[in-house]
């Protein structure tokens, strides 16, 4: 671009005639540049808010405005590419990366083959998500046979990566601040209108390589939805999915539900409920012994904060309108208590387990440890049967008899 100050005037050195001529060149030269400023400035605002109406841009394609770089991750319905830009015009705050779907065919991803118009619902919603607990999401290309997504890339590791690269080993204080962005994040999607129904440790990973910023990500399964249950597709991960999503009539709180199981887990080392058997696990949340007094079961509960426990219980309530909201989630008091208190508690039970002696190197000055932290097997979805065949009693016939299938299909 030339710079404003080319198009100044100065006085000429010839006669009247050469001052006219000078000036129409400058004057031709200054009209092109603001008309230059004026096509960027378009340009710039279409880069920002092409989709902030849920609009998708489909007039260049994804390889002219974005250099595709190495794969960093595959999906059974998309693959993420490192991308950057190629032009200068529009500037990112972090590096980028893209998720590449089908639009068309079995593997197509659900939020392709929604109805246009949810689709664009649904794109604009995600546009509109700015938290520094959710990943960032930038553009949507469309052409015919491919949707790009670009966002920022989070450049460390996801929860479970996370967990054993510290030696399988946490501090209460650390699942304490983890509890606490995970449920932020999970408030701000809520308070957008959307549920994201797939929320597990694979899909919270930190912004940075120092491991400080968690957010949530994967957004495939989300759509919108408030506090009413209305009736949706049976979807998600099967062992942090919801007791009413199984019935396929549930609302946004079930995302509490799956914090509740990622809490469980971060605390214990273990799941609450463990089988790859839908049936057995729907029994499971039916038992009152189960959900009820034996539901801290083990000694590293043992160790764990009250306030820890009551976050948790309120988290995995199996009646959903009982359940935690988001918002009271995030005021729990767990997360207003010192360190030292809960020293001090944990200090306090051990000595009385122990007759007065003081085991508490046996945790590791209050660690946790997370031995049996396992990722996530098991991963189920109704939706993959065929369209004449979604009665849920064959659905769950079927899948014993199937391969755990991925939990992104088509929902209408």
């Amino acid at each position: 671009m030339v710079a404003l100050e080319a198009f100044a005037f100065t006085k000429p050195e010839g006669g009247a005639a050469e001052a006219k001529a000078q000036s129409q060149s400058s004057l031709v030269q200054l009209l092109r540049w603001v008309a230059t400023c004026l096509l960027e400035g378009l340009e710039r605002l279409m880069l920002l808010r092409g989709c902030g109406r849920g609009e998708l841009l489909e007039a260049e394609t994804f390889e002219e405005r974005f250099d595709l770089r190495e794969k960093i991750g595959e999906g059974s319905f998309g693959k993420v590419f490192a991308c950057s830009p190629r032009s200068s015009v529009q500037e990112y705050d972090s590096a980028l990366c893209v998720k590449v779907v089908a639009t068309k065919g079995r593997h197509a991803a659900r939020e392709a083959k929604l109805p246009c118009d949810e689709k664009q619902e649904l794109l604009r919603l995600l546009d509109s998500l700015r938290h520094p607990h959710i990943v960032r999401y930038h553009l949507f290309l469309e052409t015919d046979e491919t949707l790009y997504i670009i966002m920022s890339r989070c450049l460390g590791p996801d929860l479970v990566d996370h967990m054993e690269a510290n030696g399988n080993a946490l501090l209460i204080s650390s699942v304490r601040d983890l509890a606490r962005q995970m449920l932020h994040a999970i408030a701000a999607v809520h308070d957008h209108g959307l549920m994201h129904r797939d929320a597990k440790p694979e899909n919270f990973r930190f912004k940075d390589p120092s491991a400080t910023t968690l957010q949530l990500l994967d957004f495939g399964a989300a759509k919108p939805s408030d506090e009413r249950p209305k009736a949706h597709t049976v979807t998600g991960t099967l062992l942090y999915a919801a007791p009413e999503v199984f019935s396929g009539d549930y609302c946004r709180s079930c995302d509490l539900w799956s914090c509740g199981v990622i809490l469980f887990l971060l605390v214990s080392g273990q799941l609450p409920f463990q089988t790859s058997d839908v049936k057995i696990l729907r029994s499971m949340h039916r038992d009152p012994v189960l959900t009820g007094d034996c539901l801290f079961r083990g000694e590293r509960w043992h160790m764990a904060p009250d306030n820890a426990k009551s976050l948790v219980r309120g988290l995995l309530m199996v009646d959903a309108p009982s359940r935690f909201s988001a918002a009271s989630a995030c005021a729990h008091k767990w997360f207003s208590s010192s360190d030292s208190d809960e020293l001090e508690e944990v200090h306090a039970r051990l000595a009385a387990e122990s007759g007065g002696v003081s085991t508490l190197r046996r945790c590791g000055s209050s660690r946790i440890a997370l031995a049996d932290l396992k990722r996530s097997y098991f991963v189920w979805n109704l939706a993959e049967c065929d369209d004449d065949d979604d009665s849920p009693v064959i659905q769950e016939i079927r899948h014993e008899a199937e391969e755990p299938v991925s939990a992104d299909q088509d929902e209408r």
